[in-house]
């Protein structure tokens, strides 16, 4: 596992997101490998690239962060950007493992409708000592949602889940009109690269 840091969904710009079947933990790695390398004279208004692994060895999970929306390539993957967040402040815990959730949605408004109706529905104590953060993407097409969630490890949102502290959420996923989950997934951050940086 790396020990780089997790992105900030929260800094100014376009998240481009997309993930990749990979089949085998040594295929995704390769497919890092392959992606990366294809990055080597990164164009402009590109902030960072991060690759995540599924902890089932299945997926690939690539967040990409512009600085830039003109750069971006249009018939890519999804362009989110954040709508709102939960997060304690200030925050010493380290994520280690990224929980994911994404929703095709009938339009903008239901965007908005549906998220703010799964953060209404947080509990008051800030839940689980193990979530750190929660963040809401929206598609900058209005037809996507993605939650972001950053955990301090994928057993602490087993167990989590097996306390039953998701049940609310799971109602309002498949009980909303105009809201379908197409997929999520535990991911661990495996590289960073960061253009003229570090």
């Amino acid at each position: 596992m790396s020990s780089a840091a997790f992105p900030d969904p929260t800094l100014p710009g376009t998240l481009v997101i997309g993930t990749r079947y990979a089949d085998s933990r040594d295929r995704q790695q390769a497919l890092v490998e392959e992606e990366s390398g294809r990055l080597a004279s990164p164009p402009a208004g590109l902030a960072a690239v991060s690759w995540f692994l599924s902890t089932d060895g299945e997926t690939v999970l690539t967040v990409a962060q512009w600085s830039e929306e003109a750069a971006v390539t249009p018939d890519g993957p999804p362009r989110y950007r954040l709508y709102r967040s939960l997060a304690e402040k200030p925050e010493t815990r380290v994520p280690g493992c990224l929980i994911t959730a994404a929703f095709d949605v009938d339009g903008p408004e239901r965007q908005r409708s549906f998220t703010d109706a799964v953060i209404a529905a947080q509990p008051g104590d800030g839940g689980h000592p193990g979530a750190i953060s929660a963040h809401f993407l929206h598609s900058v097409d209005g037809s996507r949602v993605l939650l972001y969630t950053e955990w301090t490890s994928a057993e602490a949102h087993q167990e989590a889940a097996e306390a039953g502290d998701h049940d609310k959420g799971h109602e309002l996923f498949s009980g909303t009109p105009g809201v379908r989950l197409t997929h999520g997934g535990r991911f661990h951050l495996h590289r960073v690269l960061r253009p003229g940086g570090s």
